[in-house]
């Protein structure tokens, strides 16, 4: 027994290679060793599989594609999650995917009534985006398999941080598919990556291994850093998420130096929406259905002192603000 688990342990590596149905085999052979001693939690797992067994199945072979499509995908997997007996860590991940398309269900019915989410729905959303890999696997494939939208407002924004000196604070920075740019540029002398998502955070410590760097877990209407900390703050596709918008703005405010530059970008679909209904059906069910149109925005801006330097537009509306006092 001791050597199949051996040989189970080292040819992991290779697991992209074989069928899903044979690493799931792998699983269901340890649970079923595991229901001679105890109920154990992969064997109530087991259960729940007997009972749904197709959906479960489908919704392997999904994530297995993700993973397949992701760049290191194995690798990022296999650094996240420990070992646990002879279940690869790739087994593990999907538990936890899992579950969390089942709070993506729950959260899209709950938008679709038309009605704010409550201080409840909100905290089990942060709870989401914290602990399920689905949302982070998701950016992870637009990052490796970038699209003409993507490469613009990359583009536009490190166009509107030119020449801008100091440390560079990145709010909602998931993976942080744009670290690396942004510190091989000389005159930022450090970034730090802010996200509401744990599982993002940590994916983005393993992929970027650099000094000047570092992540943090936080809110973004809520950021524990002192005042005039930055030079440079970024929210790329940020604010549309958000219960409270102003809060941010008058956040990074506070946060930025005397002179300091703050860039936003929104999705125009997300800012031009015409009601309730057409934001339900167009675009993600973690956005605010109910988010300042394009002039609500600009005075939210200016409401909280920020001098709008700059505006691009097409596909996402990309601002260009700064603290002048």
């Amino acid at each position: 027994m001791q050597l199949l688990k051996r040989l189970v342990m080292i040819s992991l590596p290779l697991a992209f290679r074989i069928p899903f149905v044979f690493k799931t085999a792998l699983f269901l052979y340890d649970c079923t060793k595991n229901t001679e001693v105890k109920l154990s939690k992969h064997s109530r797992w087991l259960a729940n599989l007997s009972d749904n067994l197709f959906n479960t199945f489908q919704e392997l072979r999904e994530f297995t594609g993700k993973i397949r499509a992701i760049k290191n995908g194995f690798h990022i997997i296999n650094r996240l999650y420990d070992w646990q007996n002879t279940i690869p860590p790739f087994l593990v991940c999907f538990k936890g995917y899992e579950k969390g398309k089942t709070l993506e269900k729950s959260f899209i019915l709950k938008q679709r009534t038309g009605k704010p989410l409550s201080g409840e729905d909100e905290k089990q959303l942060f709870f989401f985006l914290s602990n399920y890999p689905n949302y982070t696997f998701n950016i992870l494939l637009s990052w490796n398999n970038p699209d003409k939208g993507f490469l613009t407002r990359k583009e536009r924004i490190f166009r509107c941080i030119e020449r801008e000196k100091g440390r560079l604070l990145e709010i909602g920075c998931s993976a942080a598919p744009w670290l690396e740019d942004f510190v091989h540029n000389e005159d930022i002398s450090s970034y730090i990556g802010s996200d509401i998502s744990l599982f993002a955070i940590r994916t983005g410590t393993f992929l970027h291994d650099n000094r000047k760097s570092k992540f943090l877990q936080c809110h973004a209407e809520k950021l524990p850093f002192k005042n005039g900390s930055f030079g440079i703050i970024v929210a790329s596709e940020v604010m549309e998420h958000l219960k409270n918008p102003e809060a941010l703005c008058k956040e990074a405010f506070r946060i930025l130096r005397e002179n300091g530059v703050f860039v936003v970008s929104v999705p125009m679909h997300v800012v031009d929406q015409h009601n309730i209904t057409d934001a339900l059906d167009f675009g993600d069910y973690t956005h605010n259905p109910f988010f300042p149109n394009f002039q609500q925005l600009k005075e939210m801006f200016l409401k909280t002192n920020f001098v709008i330097e700059d505006i691009m537009i097409d596909p996402y509306y990309i601002f260009k603000l700064r603290k002048v006092i």
